[in-house]
């Protein structure tokens, strides 16, 4: 008797057109769940707000803060390309799936690195920590490893912390977040080619690179195919403390190139000689007899240095003062010595006694 009724309710269905449409309908409709990744199309790009297709009748949406990723994918993207994106909700008021490119970002790095396995890609890895095994390395924000037995042997592993190494992946695996790589392989691979690059670069060009790593004495900007080195002192004219405030992984910059040593495959870089010397106005901005105002950026036993404006700082000597200074505190000094070419600017306070000066 079931039997029969299945029978019956199957071809009610098979001449009913509404219910064939509607169990197409359902079949069709995906559901996608927190946490899943997806793979979608790019069909609308807005300000603050990316949509994609990505199937089973749906569209996703990104928007604020979940676009924002080391390497800044939103801004290279284009109606049509496709994107690696994480669920973070269902459905929301307006129908949307809701996704994060942000949240994704290491899953799209995993992603990567399996095609860089089978293709034998050259990747820049910094190196964070030296241990007798090997070296563990940063990839793109991924942990990776490097044992000793894949070193170039001109190294001196222990010394390599802070550096950048070029190596290529010889074992992914995201499951078990283990990734393997090897500089040996990278240099038989790209030996030929980065010699290539280091003769085509030439002190005194201005080439666009990409921040690929970021230390306490400078940035490494990667050229394509070829690594250099901004030091902390060419970033920016004025004082630099902590590169990471400026640059960060992915960032995309102009740089100068300062020198290449094609024997060691050193390029040295700035990217502060690409805008001008605050100092080479300096005699005709600051004149002697000229009142300035400024504010305390450092201390000294000899006395204390006032900063004028980004680059420019002049020294008030103790002889030049009339009492205890103190960092951040503006002030008032007088202009007493010029000498632009060794950028050296003095200033007085105790000469302001009683005088009346001119202020620019």
């Amino acid at each position: 008797m079931s039997e029969v009724r299945n029978q019956k309710s199957d071809k009610l269905k098979d001449n009913d057109p509404m219910g064939q449409l509607l169990a197409k309908h359902k079949q069709e409709i995906r559901v996608f769940r927190p946490g899943e990744l997806v793979e979608g199309t790019v069909i609308s790009l807005a300000h603050n707000r990316l949509l994609l297709d990505i199937g089973g009748k749906s569209e996703g949406v990104i928007i604020g803060r979940e676009l924002e990723d080391t390497e800044k994918t939103v801004k290279k993207l284009k109606v049509g390309d496709t994107l690696l994106a994480k669920v973070i909700q269902s459905e929301n008021d307006n129908g949307y799936t809701v996704l994060s490119l942000r949240r994704a970002e290491k899953d799209r790095h995993w992603r990567d690195f399996q095609k860089h396995l089978t293709e034998g890609t050259i990747l820049s890895c910094r190196v964070t920590e030296y241990n007798k095994g090997g070296l563990v390395v940063d990839v793109l924000g991924v942990p990776g490893f490097i044992p000793l037995s894949r070193l170039d042997p001109a190294h001196e592993a222990s010394s390599l912390v802070g550096q950048t190494l070029a190596a290529t992946v010889i074992e992914e695996s995201e499951a078990n977040n283990r990734l393997v790589l090897s500089e040996k392989e990278a240099d038989e691979v790209g030996g030929e080619a980065r010699t290539k690059r280091l003769e085509e670069i030439h002190a005194g060009e201005v080439i666009a690179g990409k921040v690929s790593g970021v230390t306490a004495f400078g940035v490494f900007v990667d050229l394509q195919g070829v690594e250099g080195l901004a030091h902390i002192s060419e970033l920016a004219w004025d004082k630099v403390l902590m590169p990471a405030k400026l640059y960060k992984v992915g960032d995309e910059v102009s740089v100068k190139v300062l020198s290449v040593d094609t024997a060691t495959g050193k390029v040295a870089l700035s990217i502060k000689q690409l805008s001008n010397d605050p100092w080479a106005e300096v005699d005709k901005k600051y004149p002697e007899g000229r009142l300035v105002t400024g504010t305390v950026s450092k201390i000294a036993p000899f006395g204390a240095f006032v900063n004028l404006e980004p680059g420019v700082d002049g020294l008030i000597h103790v002889s030049e003062t009339v009492g205890p200074l103190k960092e951040g505190e503006e002030v008032e000094a007088l202009v007493v010595n010029v000498d632009a070419k060794n950028r050296k600017l003095g200033l007085s306070v105790r000469k302001l006694q009683g005088g009346k000066w001119n202020k620019s």
